[in-house]
């Protein structure tokens, strides 16, 4: 494994599958299937609350019931999780076939597939229970179960037939007569032996089942992917499309009440009324989930939340702002997204204004009256509070557009080329108060962005001949670096704004970066070779040669040391600047189209064509010694990474779908397992290993009494008086009981059972005892320590009280010998330590008292001298860096 490894995913909602969405109390929750691994949101405030593990294939149906999750993949293989964690798998017998709906129906589990065979699991006894073949002419597309009806379920077909099956018997109970449509969708609605079936001409037509009657008939565009019934006091039934549009039909008067025109940019898989609520959740291909709520007179829905991502691939990303939690998109779908690393809920598009008012008067679609792709973006956060700080350059436009971060919306400038030609490439100076905007005739343009007045221009004479591909500012605003298709790279003086040098290349510039601090600027060129150049000497210190097609991106990392590049052949490659070596390098089976280093050097962000999410590689570096080496062109073929997925990661961090078995790290050449690796005793006399458990578990075990003492009641609760059901009152205004009934109950009770307690049942030994003398009887106190770990700081508190002083403190002896033995293993030390000294600050005085206690003073000798021995290891530890600091604070 090489610098980078695969972190996560982020940036993605839905996929093609239907979502799933349940009721659990006053609460609704939503699963969404994100290809390989799957998400469960709070829908109250649609909030993140788990990512599923990596599934070993795409998910192509899924479906949540209770605290369970079931969700197909592969070839008929269904998976069974518990609040995200993987707790079963079920797999069809002698069957390979496709899963493509799932549905409950009570403890019964049913699964159509797409060999036309219906296959019933037991989900609460986790057992296959049976199946159901259909005839070559009924291919099954939708499954519901009626309500109230008692182990029926309703199958549709592609012919348009629908028949009801007894799910018990296997039988056949009824067929009705065809649609003359393919059955695309069934749903129950709010009246008992109604059903909504919607065909693939477009048509939902009003069933009921019982009588085989038509009710009524409604017909919309295209085909119809999903139905649903408000239950509220209105009576309307919702219809969505293949192209994003969902129809709302009055069922009163037999009409279509309103059309949400453009509600997706996509296909819509799942629409739902909430249950008595006027808010109706969609989700569509477009990698988004949206609540409408209908709380407008005129009937017309407005978005209440939604969760989204680009819907198209991202093309440019870039970190914003100094700590890199920040990440700011363009993508094929026209939108400028900002996503948070650590907080989901922050991820946002950036807003272009009122489009959804201007669709509906124009009768287009959202994407239509968005900007032009973006193909550069600028952003700097010294003036994030003024006024607008990021630049945006536009495929085809004339004018590069301003956006002011704090709003998340678009600004109020438009920075025009002076010579009329296309906008090309953009930069924000250091200081956040110029943006520069490069045109496709060779010059650039310098305004203020607080008033978005035009100030300078470079070119002229000795500018450039051909398109300004990328525009560089220094760190205090006096430079200003512009690379050319003309094969130039031109250094200019931002406060006389006459050319100070130019660097004739040998082909034309395709790509500029710089690292600020250093000076150096990395160019990339039409010859796929990349140069790296001095701003100060203006001469080429590096090439890096090795790409074989064109590099796409390219980002310094925050120390200038290495200069990672993204290319059309696939690879990433990390070349290092003071040796000129190629340190890195991995293939991915799509081509990186953007790359950024985060400015703490922890993460790589990279976009990938045909991906709408946006991928981060951990630096091993941060965490771990790592040789490097010069790599040649056959270690570059031999190695192939998978992308980082959306799942949680588990105890190695090697999760990828395509890999076999972990991945192993330089440091298991020698032929050591992960087991051995990773095994907590494993280390040196020289190491002591602290505890993994919360601060608070052994801190406030040291002041325990404080803590009881602070939040000490003023006065005691006073309990209301509250009755029994049973206990019957008086008659009269005032509520009086009748104690004297509930006297003569409690006295017959009496002579039937007896309240005298029993001294020999009980049992005085707790748990903590039983477990220390097992230690004591096996000489190993390693299961007594793990049970330590779990109790509270006032269980253990009252353990060490309670310990008895009989057998001649022997319980005394065993708690320190457990103690002692633990801190020889170098294990735990801050945790061992807080037990000592709770223990000692309990009992001192009473072991001070037992001198002639030889057993018990010899233990206390032994702990004192283990206790010194290990806290000197760590004191000089400590004084060593201590030295080591102050050492680099005097040079």
């Amino acid at each position: 494994m090489g610098l980078f490894t695969p972190f996560r995913a982020i940036g993605y909602v839905t996929s093609d599958v239907p979502v799933s969405i349940q009721a659990r109390g006053q609460s609704y929750f939503l699963t969404t299937s994100i290809g390989n691994s799957f998400q469960i949101y709070d829908m109250a405030k649609m909030g993140l609350l788990f990512v599923g593990p990596q599934t070993p294939a795409p998910i192509t149906a899924i479906l949540s019931h209770g605290d369970l999750t079931f969700a197909a993949c592969g070839s008929g293989e269904i998976i069974v999780y518990e609040r995200a964690k993987e707790i079963d798998r079920w797999t069809s017998p002698n069957s390979t076939a496709e899963i493509v709906q799932l549905c409950i129906f009570g403890d019964l589990l049913l699964a159509i597939c797409d060999d036309n065979v219906l296959r019933i699991w037991n989900h609460a006894g986790r057992e296959y229970y049976n199946e159901l073949s259909f005839g070559p002419g009924f291919r099954a597309t939708s499954i519901i179960h009626p309500s109230t009806y008692l182990n029926k379920i309703l199958v549709g077909s592609q012919q348009g037939e629908l028949q009801l099956w007894n799910i018990r018997t296997m039988k056949l109970i009824y067929e009705f007569p065809t649609f003359e449509s393919s059955i695309t969708y069934l749903a129950q609605s709010p009246v008992v032996d109604v059903v909504a079936i919607g065909l693939l001409d477009g048509t939902t037509v009003i069933h009921n089942i019982r009588y085989d009657e038509e009710i009524m008939r409604f017909k919309q565009d295209g085909k119809v992917t999903a139905i649903s019934f408000r239950t509220d006091d209105k009576h309307i039934m919702a219809t969505a499309n293949m192209s994003g549009d969902i129809a709302l039909w009055d069922l009163d008067q037999r009409k279509l009440a309103h059309t949400m025109k453009g509600a997706h940019d996509g296909n819509v898989t799942t629409i739902q009324y909430l249950n008595g609520q006027p808010v109706l959740v969609t989700a569509g291909t477009d990698n988004s989930i949206k609540q409408w709520i209908f709380d407008n007179l005129d009937g017309q829905p407005r978005v209440l939340r939604s969760r989204s991502g680009h819907h198209q691939p991202p093309t440019l990303v870039r970190h914003y702002g100094p700590d890199g939690h920040i990440l700011l998109t363009a993508g094929r779908d026209r939108s400028l997204r900002m996503y948070s690393i650590i907080r989901d809920a922050q991820n946002c598009e950036l807003s272009q204004g009122s489009l959804e008012k201007k669709s509906k008067l124009v009768a287009m679609k959202i994407d239509e009256l968005k900007l032009p792709q973006i193909i550069q973006i600028a952003a700097s956060e010294a003036k994030e509070k003024e006024w607008d700080n990021i630049i945006t350059a536009h495929s085809g436009e004339y004018q590069a557009r301003t956006w002011e971060f704090q709003r998340k919306a678009i600004g109020k400038h438009l920075l025009a080329t002076t010579d009329g030609s296309f906008v090309k490439s953009v930069a924000i100076s250091s200081c956040g108060n110029f943006g520069y905007v490069g045109s496709t005739k060779g010059l650039v343009d310098m305004y203020n962005l607080q008033s978005g007045l035009h100030r300078r221009t470079f070119g002229g004479s000795q500018g450039h001949t051909r398109a300004v591909v990328g525009i560089l500012t220094d760190n205090v605003n006096q430079v200003l670096i512009t690379g050319s298709l003309d094969g130039t790279v031109k250094i200019w003086s931002v406060p006389k704004g006459h050319l100070i040098g130019t660097v004739q290349l040998e082909t034309p510039v395709s790509l500029l970066t710089i690292h600020k601090e250093s000076g150096l600027v990395a160019v990339s060129c039409d010859d796929l070779c990349i140069r790296v150049m001095d701003i100060e000497t203006r001469k080429i210190v590096r090439e890096f040669w090795g790409h074989r097609n064109r590099v796409t991106d390219l980002t310094f990392s925050p120390d200038a040391r290495w200069l990672v590049s993204t290319s059309l052949d696939g690879t990433i490659r990390t070349w290092d600047l003071p040796t000129g070596y190629l340190i890195d390098c991995f293939k991915v089976a799509n081509v990186a189209t953007s790359v950024s280093f985060s400015p703490k050097g922890d993460f790589l962000s990279t976009t990938h064509v045909d991906h709408v999410g946006v991928f981060l590689w951990s630096n091993r570096m941060m965490f771990s010694n790592i040789s490097l080496r010069n790599l040649n062109e056959e270690d570059v073929d031999q190695v192939l990474v998978a992308l980082p997925t959306a799942a949680k990661l588990d105890d190695t961090i090697h999760d990828d779908e395509d890999a076999g078995e972990p991945a192993k790290n330089d440091e298991q050449d020698e032929g050591q397992t992960d087991d051995e690796l990773l095994s907590l005793e494993a280390i040196t006399d020289k190491m002591i290993m602290l505890s993994t458990l919360p601060k608070s578990r052994w801190q406030n075990l040291l002041n325990l009494e404080a803590i009881k003492k602070r939040n000490k009641p003023a006065e005691a609760p006073k309990q209301p008086e509250k009755a029994p059901f049973f206990l019957p009152t008086l008659p009269g205004v005032t509520t009086k009981f009748d104690f004297e009934s509930a006297t003569k109950d409690r006295a017959d009770d009496t002579e039937t059972r007896s309240h005298v307690l029993k001294l020999k049942d009980i049992n005085p030994t707790s748990h903590f005892a039983e477990a220390l003398k097992a230690g004591h009887l096996s000489n190993d106190y390693s299961q007594f320590i793990d049970f330590v770990k779990t109790l509270s700081p006032s269980s253990i508190d009252f353990e060490l009280r309670t310990l008895s002083p009989e057998d001649d403190h022997a319980q005394f002896v065993y708690l320190l010998r457990a103690l002692r033995q633990h801190l020889e293993k170098r294990r735990d030390f801050e945790l061992i330590e807080a037990y000592l000294g709770a223990f000692l600050k309990i009992h001192g005085d009473v072991m001070v008292s037992q001198s002639d206690n030889e057993s018990l003073q010899l233990e206390l000798q032994l702990v004192k001298e283990e206790h010194q021995r290990t806290w000197g290891v760590l004191e000089s530890q400590l004084h060593y860096a201590l030295c080591l600091v102050q050492f680099a604070k005097g040079s």
